[in-house]
């Protein structure tokens, strides 16, 4: 604050009510060493003349207090408005011109001056006054004084919500000087109140008196907090009641949900102004907060405390249009959030409508890999209609997804025994989920052909003419099956071409663009990068169209996308993309704790310690929670090993990694592990471990780390045949996907080697010269002023002309002609004083340029 008044002619604090504004800045005049006037504001200051009197008299008051030259101008002034009001409005102008140092005038509760404010002394001060004055603007929302002119211009200062809200360590202290002991939980405190103050405050006081109620009243065990902040009667009495009554009216009926859009604020209100209202809430800070658009309208977020006490407080005025209003926002969100819509539809007491929302988009729970909350859904729903028939049909489904065969036969033969209950139309969309998970059609059908696949299952060749939309999911389902249990992918992949192929009429989409998504993972995750990423870039465009891009459905594109990065080495988009991934991924699913992996290496490749320590503990996380087997935990062990060796520690790296052995887990496991262990001066270790990846080398990135490794042991052993051998397999796997991350992981004891293969011979001279530039750009450390003294594309040839290509083929890889090469060799040869590629080549190395 003290920065702002120093810095800016006005300074605007705006928060809602309860946020501490007009106590933070009586604390900061206490504190301020300038003279400060101080103003409050009351709904009758909206009159000119007695608003001129309070502005006048308070800043009289401040500058009696510090007698300065300059300030007899400004004590003369008559307090009084004159019947002319410009007229004292200039006197007052030119008598803080006078002042010889600076004033603080602090205005509060602006917002009860109404739009007046703008007009009078307030915003003449604001539009004219001289730097002399520093003006403090606080009140609750949009001040009617114009403020764009000084952000864009002279400057505003501005402190907001955000910045009064309490952080987590505040309200521990806060908590602490209320008399709460070390026990108490003030994160979950923090984050039930979002930081409001007056919430933290009768938060820790509601928890106080639950702690000293009487033996008879439960208690709130230690080392929690109160779960029920009570502030319904301080938004009624100091926000509502505030407001213009269409307003406060408005309110209550738009925070029946937490989130909404201009359409349903209209519904909820019953009049065609309830845009307009929403608009006028965002604009005066009335806890709400505009986010990007879903569905094509803008969405709004209520601070979900103030929204919960606004509920309760219609709950207790009208509990029947409460309930009618559940039932509206159910019958809204009925097609477009099964969630919301069910939970609305419970609090409207119309389990009805939550049940057929249910029964029509339970596919796109199982889509979007979310079958826990599916089933939590239906078990949540109150007897008669958790037994509907088709309830028990989604829940078979869900049991089913979770490897449960027994409970979801039971499932299903309850819900068979009970289909007389359901009309027509109910019980063909049961027939129909039956048929979702029946993709193996009976002996007979033409379109299914078994063929021998990995481990003996078959994989089954669907004709493209005659399956359904309902095989088509099933495919898709069994698909997702594969990803669960961690295999190979082969039957996967080919169960994911089958389900998401296009030109069949009755295939759905969402089936299509989902698998897509998952096949793009599947690509990934065979070593596949170039497919990988067009398969996952195809499914975000088709997705964006349709607003998907994110939910949870995508994360797997995500995820490849992320992946295939990692492995170009181009680890800023790896990071966005990861992190994305892991934000809409679920805990079940790869998608999510794979990306976790993979934000690991990312952050260790780019040595960020700030992000490693956040994808750690992200790490750490999914590893406490149980829910994996044994190959999660090699790749857990892997990661954590990784970042030990990222933060120096290589010691501790291969005491973490020892339980591993010397490989037979995973092959990306095996490929890090051996390259760990070669690292860590345990050679044959790392040699038996390379050789364990014998017959599982399919995938381009483990194939080319397990082949440099081997050529780093064999080049260290002195067996230079061997070592360029292996060099040349991965390069020829590294290059048809660009895969660059290995070679840059490995840079400083690659470089010499390189060079010399390219001089032993390779078919790969344009991969391995683009290796050679790259590490050339990356050398940062070995830089030296001769080296500067080349231009970018000097260096570009120079590192090209370490290999055997000639002055026509470095000018095919870089994309300009010969002649333009040949000018920049003779440049290099001038500069570095030398006759000859080999002799430029020479000084370069000496020089520290290459």
């Amino acid at each position: 604050m003290s920065a702002s008044a120093d810095s800016h002619r006005l300074t605007l604090v705006a928060a809602p009510a309860g946020y501490g504004k007009s106590t933070f800045l009586g604390d900061w005049v206490r504190n301020c060493d300038l003279p400060c006037a101080w103003l409050s504001l009351d709904r009758f200051d909206t009159e000119p003349a007695r608003l001129f009197h309070g502005v006048v008299g308070a800043i009289q008051r401040a500058a009696g207090t510090m007698p300065m030259p300059g300030n007899d101008a400004l004590m003369a002034l008559d307090q009084s408005l004159a019947h002319d009001g410009a007229a004292s409005y200039d006197l007052l102008l030119r008598a803080l011109e006078e002042l010889t140092e600076p004033i603080v005038l602090v205005i509060d509760d602006v917002h009860l001056a109404g739009p007046g404010l703008a007009t009078g002394i307030v915003g003449v001060l604001a539009a004219s006054a001289p730097p002399s004055l520093r003006l403090v603007l606080s009140g609750r929302g949009h001040t009617s004084i114009q403020l764009e002119r000084f952000r864009y211009g002279e400057g505003l200062g501005e402190l907001r919500a955000p910045e009064l809200a309490f952080t987590q360590e505040e309200v521990a202290q806060f908590a602490f000087l209320l008399g709460q002991d070390a026990a108490f939980d003030a994160g979950s405190l923090w984050r039930m109140t979002a930081g409001w103050p007056v919430a933290v405050h009768a938060g820790i006081v509601s928890l106080a008196q639950a702690r000293n109620a009487p033996i008879t009243t439960p208690v709130t065990a230690p080392g929690t907090t109160a779960t029920h902040v009570p502030l319904a009667d301080y938004v009624a009495e100091e926000i509502l009641d505030q407001l213009e009554p269409s307003l406060a009216e408005f309110i209550l009926r738009a925070t029946t949900c937490d989130w909404l859009g201009r359409r349903l604020a209209v519904e909820l209100y019953g009049r065609p102004h309830g845009g307009v209202l929403l608009e006028e809430c965002l604009r005066n800070g009335l806890f709400i907060e505009e986010h990007d658009y879903r569905g094509g309208e803008s969405m709004y977020r209520w601070h979900s405390l103030f929204a919960a006490q606004c509920r309760r407080i219609l709950e207790r005025r009208d509990p029947l249009l409460a309930e009618r209003l559940h039932r509206v926002a159910a019958r809204y969100y009925q097609d477009s959030d099964v969630v919301e819509c069910t939970a609305q539809a419970l609090q409207g007491r119309a389990p009805r409508q939550a049940v057929m929302s249910l029964g029509a988009h339970w596919l796109d729970f199982v889509l979007g890999n979310d079958t826990q909350s599916l089933e939590r859904l239906c078990r949540d729903l109150p007897a008669p209609w958790s037994e509907d028939p088709e309830v028990l049909m989604i829940r078979s489904v869900c049991r089913m997804l979770s490897g449960d065969s027994a409970a979801a036969a039971e499932l299903t033969e309850r819900a068979l025994s009970r289909t007389y209950v359901l009309d027509a139309l109910r019980r063909r969309r049961l027939e129909a989920c039956r048929a979702h998970f029946e993709p193996t059609p009976s002996v007979g059908r033409q379109d299914v052909h078994a063929t021998p696949a990995d481990g003996g299952r078959p994989i089954r060749d669907i004709s493209e003419d005659s399956h359904s939309a309902a095989c088509s999911t099933g495919l898709f389902l069994l698909a997702e099956a594969e990803f669960r249990l961690h295999r190979t992918g082969d039957l996967a992949e080919a169960l994911l071409q089958a389900a998401g192929g296009t030109g069949n009429p009755v295939r759905l989409e969402a089936i299509e663009i989902c698998a897509q998504a998952d096949l793009a993972l599947a690509f990934a995750g065979a070593g596949d990068l170039v497919r990988a990423s067009e398969d996952a870039t195809s499914a975000l465009d088709r997705a964006d169209a349709l607003g998907w891009s994110s939910q949870e459905r995508m994360a797997p594109a995500w995820l490849a996308r992320g992946i295939a990065c990692y492995w170009n080495d181009n680890l800023a988009a790896a990071q966005k993309y990861l992190a994305r991934a892991q934000r809409l991924g679920s805990e079940l699913f790869p998608a999510g704790p794979l990306s976790v992996i993979y934000r690991v290496l990312t952050d260790c490749a780019i040595d960020d310690p700030g992000r490693l320590a956040e994808s750690s503990s992200a790490l750490a996380s999914f590893h406490t929670r149980g829910l994996y087997n044994v190959s999660w935990n090699a790749l857990h062990t892997i990661a954590v090993a990784k970042v030990a060796e990222a933060q120096g520690d290589l010691e501790g790296a291969l005491a973490i990694v020892q339980p591993l052995g010397a490989g037979g887990h995973g092959a990306l496991v095996d490929s890090l592990l051996a390259e760990l262990l070669r690292r860590g001066g345990e050679i044959d270790a790392a040699q038996r471990c390379a050789e364990s990846l014998t017959g599982r080398r399919g995938n381009s990135y483990v194939d080319t780390c397990a082949s440099l490794t081997e050529a780093l042991v064999a080049h260290g052993t002195g067996d230079t045949a061997t070592a360029h051998e292996r060099i040349e397999h991965a390069v020829h796997r590294a290059e048809p996907e660009s895969v660059f991350r290995p070679f840059a992981e490995r840079r400083e004891e690659l470089a010499d080697l390189l060079v010399q293969h390219a001089v032993w011979g390779t078919a790969h001279e344009s991969f391995i010269a683009a290796l050679m530039a790259r590490d050339t750009q990356g050398g940062a450390q070995l830089r030296t002023q001769s080296y500067w003294s080349l231009t970018e594309r000097e260096r570009e040839v120079l590192a090209y002309m370490r290999s055997i290509m000639t002055a026509a083929e470095i000018a095919d890889a870089l994309y300009i002609s010969v002649n333009t090469v040949k000018t920049h060799e003779r440049s290099i040869y001038r500069k570095l004083g030398a006759g000859s590629r080999r002799d430029a080549l020479k000084t370069a190395a000496k020089r520290g340029i290459v």
